[in-house]
């Protein structure tokens, strides 16, 4: 897929999110043609001058409805807490804009109902942020593979539990910063829907530390899809492996296998062939969607699957039992 734009007016883009996450759509806006950067927010206004204080002629604010309220601004990308992607994300349909929007698509089904409602009635479109899908490699693997058997892992070194994205309400936990992008990844290799998931684990290397609040620090899961392959998924922060990259796939479609590692930039396949090809460029995908009133590369249906996959994982661990996804069916 070439990130071919039509000539046209430019598109007004402004971001609501100015952290880590936020600088990562920040230069896919300066790289884009046809975008003009206009506004930044955050909650903290010092993070959001800093932003703009690089960007010529525009400006920043604590308050998302001066987003929202622009005429100027086209596309928003909300890069924020994950707590906060729900409310914002229906802010800005209901304003009339489109949307880049960071992983996770919310934190529950509920939320990725509600959001889903709204962009359904606005005709705007919504593109979420899973950054593996975006790897060349991981593209080369999607080319030649419709698997049958995987495995994908991620393996951390021990966290900072001080981070916001450890904090149960308003991150999550792992599953929700890093395990939604390895479930989104193994769904769209298999090309088929989860429909049964089965796991262990819970609060394995913090143990004392979060109480009953259902966050979940490491996982062992199965994963089986509608067409009867499986999948096996692995995460903690029990530490890493220097011979074995933090993200780790193997794919088997049952005559071909490929290894996806070097933090998803290259793939190794059976046959002999190495391959890293560079990343796409995402924001160019979201304004083609708009531009051709399709479907962007990555739909909010991937995300309300993925967030499914998230909560039913936490539910077979506390639960002692398989859980269905419903969103399959």
């Amino acid at each position: 897929m070439a990130n071919k734009l039509k000539e046209s007016r430019k598109f007004g883009w402004a971001l609501i999110g100015c952290g880590n996450a936020g600088r990562t759509h920040l230069r896919g806006a300066q790289t884009t043609p046809n975008v003009e950067i206009i506004g930044f927010c955050d909650v903290n206004q010092v993070s959001a001058q800093r932003f703009a204080s690089d960007i010529k002629e525009s400006y920043h604010t604590n308050d998302p409805s001066d987003i929202f309220n622009d005429p100027r601004i086209d596309i928003i990308s909300i890069a924020t807490s994950h707590s906060t992607h729900a409310d914002l994300a229906i802010g800005a349909l209901r304003a009339g804009k489109h949307i880049w929007l960071e992983k996770p698509m919310a934190m529950t089904k509920r939320d990725c109902i509600r959001i889903k409602e709204v962009l359904d009635s606005s005709g705007k479109k919504m593109m979420i942020n899973f950054s593996i899908r975006f790897s060349g490699a991981a593209r080369a693997i999607k080319d030649r593979i419709k698997s049958k058997v995987s495995h994908g892992q991620c393996m951390m070194k021990p966290a900072d539990l001080t981070q916001w994205r450890w904090d149960p309400k308003e991150g999550g936990g792992p599953l929700y910063d890093v395990g939604v992008h390895a479930l989104d990844f193994l769904c769209w290799i298999h090309d088929a829907k989860p429909v049964e998931v089965n796991a262990v684990g819970g609060q394995v290397t913090h143990p004392d530390q979060f109480g009953e609040s259902g966050l979940v620090d490491t996982v062992a899961a199965t994963i089986r899809f509608n067409d009867d392959s499986v999948s096996t998924f692995l995460m903690s922060d029990a530490g890493s492996n220097p011979v074995v990259s933090k993200w780790f796939f193997e794919f088997y479609d049952g005559e071909h296998s490929v290894v996806l590692d070097e933090h998803f930039s290259r793939a190794r396949f059976s046959n002999g062939d190495v391959v890293m090809p560079p990343p796409i460029d995402r924001l160019p995908l979201l304004i083609e969607a708009i531009q051709n009133d399709t479907e962007p590369y990555v739909s909010a249906g991937a995300g309300m699957v993925a967030t499914e996959l998230v909560e039913k994982i936490a539910l077979s661990i506390h639960t002692k039992s398989p859980q269905r996804i419903e969103f399959a069916d």
